[in-house]
């Protein structure tokens, strides 16, 4: 039928349109329809994050306590002019803050894989004792000892703060150089092991050459006897706590009338754990006295400021927590003779 002559539709055109109109309302719900999900499909997704955000937790904590129990071997080289030639590959092997920290039965993991390294002195630079200074702690490093007393291979070390009784009023960076006293109990038990002291200052000599191992204090009569020149014999200064001050600036002030702290050449610390909290490329998240994402100087590894060198291993216990991206670590200094 046409349209009627006063513009209005007829009865079949009216009801084509609605037909029309009610297929076009029903296509448009059902593209919505299409890009709303349904409360099954919505448990579905939520599930499915859920278990993936469960297994990254897991995966996370996996690591984490595997690279809490996993030793590694970080080397590093030394090249300096006062190292004399008959040195040259002379290789030390330092270990730090046992904490208690024993890797395997009776420390046995930790003893394969020293033993396994091709070394030509152990330094052991502080804190053997765990936080609350029980006297069981310190079996780790007596196992090692015992096991190292067949090498033939000199061992030495000193003391971290864990090791001794805070003193009174202690000034700032005493646990750097604590004199140790045999009688005190980590002292006179590593030294009942075969370990010696290293301050205030010790001799190595190889064929007719020699180098010095020190601490941060110059004691004149005792150095003197040896005839050490800081300015011909190449000296490692070995500290618990690292080495953070300017060393020009504190030897110009300190050495003014006299000799009261000894030049070195290279220092070796432990006791900041390497930052023990890391993150990849950001490096250590946090470190006291240095705030959030310090210098790695200040943390972890080796550096060279003015000719002196400074090495702070990551060490091998905690004094608490966990470590995070940062295995326990044995180190291997190598020095060599050069520019």
């Amino acid at each position: 039928m046409g349209k009627r002559q006063d513009g209005m539709l007829d009865l079949n055109e009216k009801t084509a349109v609605e037909r029309t109109s009610s297929k076009k309302k029903k296509t448009e719900k059902n593209d919505i329809d299409a890009f709303v999900m349904k409360p099954a499909q919505k448990r579905r997704w939520i599930f499915i994050v859920l278990i993936a955000v469960v297994l990254l937790a897991c995966l996370a904590v996996f690591l984490v306590v595997k690279g809490n129990h996993t030793l590694r071997v970080t080397k590093v080289v030394v090249t300096h002019d006062q190292i004399p030639h008959e040195f040259d590959g002379f290789r030390i092997l330092q270990l730090s803050d046992f904490n208690g920290k024993s890797f395997g039965s009776c420390n046995q993991k930790l003893i394969d894989l020293v033993l396994s390294q091709d070394f030509d002195v152990v330094v052991l630079t502080g804190d053997f004792l765990d936080a609350a200074k029980t006297e069981d702690s310190l079996a780790p490093v007596e196992k090692l000892l015992d096991a190292l007393a067949d090498s033939g291979k000199p061992i030495y070390y000193v003391l971290g703060e864990n090791d001794v009784a805070e003193p009174e009023n202690a000034p700032e960076g005493w646990n750097r150089c604590i004199i140790p006293d045999s009688s005190d109990l980590v002292a006179g038990r590593l030294e009942s092991k075969g370990a010696f002291p290293v301050y205030p200052i010790t001799e190595i000599t190889r064929g007719e050459s020699r180098i010095f191992l020190t601490g941060i204090k110059y004691y004149e009569k005792t150095f003197d006897a040896y005839g050490f020149d800081s300015d011909k014999d190449f000296s490692i200064c070995v500290t618990h706590a690292p080495i953070d001050y300017d060393v020009d600036k504190r030897l110009a002030s300190v050495n003014r009338n006299g000799f009261n702290e000894v030049d070195f050449d290279l220092s070796i610390s432990g006791h900041t754990l390497g930052g023990q909290y890391r993150l990849p490329l950001l490096k250590t998240i946090y470190l006291e006295g240095h705030g959030l994402f310090p210098q790695e100087d200040f943390a972890y590894g080796l550096h060279e400021n003015e000719g002196r060198y400074s090495f702070i291993t990551a060490g091998l216990g905690v004094k608490s927590g966990f470590r995070l991206f940062n295995q326990p670590e044995v180190a291997i200094i190598e020095l060599r003779h050069g520019n």
